[in-house]
């Protein structure tokens, strides 16, 4: 087992009107990505902010620098304990924003990250988010650029979420979320109801590559719910439906999403030479074929329960979620038991060039699989114990489970921070299940990360 290969796993686990308001709106609370993205509307209207009572321009850093280290054992290594199995790797990761506030509620915002890893000759420069707020009499709001959009109430699963690039990670991603191009429309009516646009520029090459999202949300008694449609030329529209209210002390969130078939990329192993016995004796153009799903309509859902504990005399002290996901074009089985997708990976990995293959396989396999939504039915669970120990140390709990492969990811974390801004922490993950599946098959047994860092 390389490092090729644990960055393989990584990448994918993480892969894939009525009258207007006339009071002051926190954009941060309507625009931000946050882990937990159900938002009820009755707190966005708050008192006037510094944001929008400024009337001289104000500028800001903050930022922080992180270093990592991880190190991945094979499953291969709690058999023979052999030291070859035991893959280390190190990464240092800097991070400036800056933040630019002007009078009216207008601002700019930039992330910018500078990555710095042992194994290579330079730096490694990102920027997730960049871009620009501004407002029509704080009645309309706008924000253009690159940004991560909130859009769902899942706290893992977000079907409804047709516009972000990139897909909430189980393993905690080193860096920032990264963003999608676009121009987004917010309209507030009062506290109950918003009227949400996003036109998305995300690798824009033409007018047909354009599409386009909406979004109504309304407040009704102790619900908040929401429809959305997503539409894009020689696409089929995707609808989408949400909720989220509070049952016994549980909040409780669903979301579902509806559409075409054609909508779908779900590789097809069955007729895909890739995964036969010989795939070197067919043409290029037959190694990966996709099935055809045609106009029948397909649906995800997800649904969630979320709810805080005390716990020895400290309020809220612990915090449960649990999530079940539901995907209608899934893997009823466990197709890479079946096509042997361990074992053929395996194999590239001893070929000559081996990192260009694989280059080349996980652009196939991103394109075919999005993974977190491979099979039909899933089911994930969240623990959070703040003050665990000492006031200042937190202890995380998580389970990702494929039901359909019988595989877990399993993780286990706790994260110190000091009044100085100085932070330390440790996650230890497990890979569970049998060699062949969505988690396993590329033969990681578990990791642990180590990471330092401070922030300012």
């Amino acid at each position: 087992m390389n490092t090729n290969a644990w960055m393989f796993t990584v990448m994918l686990a993480a892969a894939f009107c009525p009258r207007g308001i006339t009071q002051d709106i926190d954009e941060n609370a309507l625009f931000g990505d946050t882990a937990i993205t159900m938002i009820d509307s009755s707190q966005l209207t708050v008192a006037s902010s510094a944001v929008d009572g400024v009337d001289s321009t104000i500028v800001s850093f903050s930022g922080g620098v992180t270093g990592i280290g991880e190190t991945g054992l094979s499953r291969d290594w709690f058999k023979n304990r052999n030291r070859r199995e035991i893959d280390p790797t190190a990464l240092m990761l800097g991070d400036l924003m800056l933040d630019v506030r002007l009078p009216f509620g207008m601002k700019a915002f930039t992330d910018g990250e500078i990555y710095l890893s042992p194994d290579s000759n330079g730096l490694t420069f990102a920027v997730p988010e960049l871009f620009l707020d501004a407002n029509i009499g704080r009645r309309v709001y706008f924000r253009a650029g690159k940004q991560v959009l909130q859009w769902g109430r899942g706290y893992f699963w977000n079907p409804t979420d047709m516009v972000n690039v990139e897909r909430k990670t189980f393993i905690e991603r080193i860096g920032s979320r990264e963003g999608t191009f676009g121009l987004k429309t917010h309209i507030p009516f009062g506290t109950k109801w918003n009227i949400y646009g996003f036109l998305d520029l995300h690798k824009l090459s033409s007018i047909d590559s354009l599409a386009g999202a909406a979004r109504f949300e309304g407040l009704f008694g102790g619900t908040e719910a929401g429809i959305a449609l997503w539409g894009k030329r020689g696409k089929d529209p995707i609808i989408g439906l949400d909720f989220s209210t509070t049952i016994l002390s549980w909040s409780v969130t669903g979301e579902m999403s509806i559409t075409g078939g054609k909508n779908y990329r779900v590789l097809d192993m069955e007729k895909s030479a890739f995964f036969s016995e010989n795939p070197s004796a067919h043409s290029l153009d037959s190694q990966f074929v996709f099935k055809d799903f045609g106009n029948d309509p397909v649906v995800r859902l997800c649904a969630g329960l979320m709810r805080s504990f005390d716990l020895l005399d400290v309020d809220d002290r612990v915090m449960v979620v649990g999530e079940f996901y539901f995907n209608q074009v899934g893997d009823g089985g466990n197709a890479f038991e079946k096509y042997h997708v361990g074992k053929m990976y395996e194999s590239i990995m001893k070929l000559p060039g081996a990192d260009t293959v694989m280059q080349q396989a996980n652009i196939a396999l991103q394109q075919g699989f999005e993974f977190n939504s491979l099979a039909k039915f899933y089911g994930a669970f969240f623990v959070t114990v703040s003050k665990f120990l000492i006031s200042d140390m937190t202890l995380q709990l998580n389970g990702l489970v494929n039901f359909n492969h019988g595989c877990a990811m399993l993780t286990a974390g706790v994260q110190y921070m000091t009044l100085h801004n100085f932070s330390l922490g440790c996650l230890v993950t497990g890979f569970v299940g049998p060699e062949e599946s969505e988690y396993t098959f590329t033969g990681n047994g578990a990791s642990v990360r180590l990471t330092a860092g401070v922030t300012f």
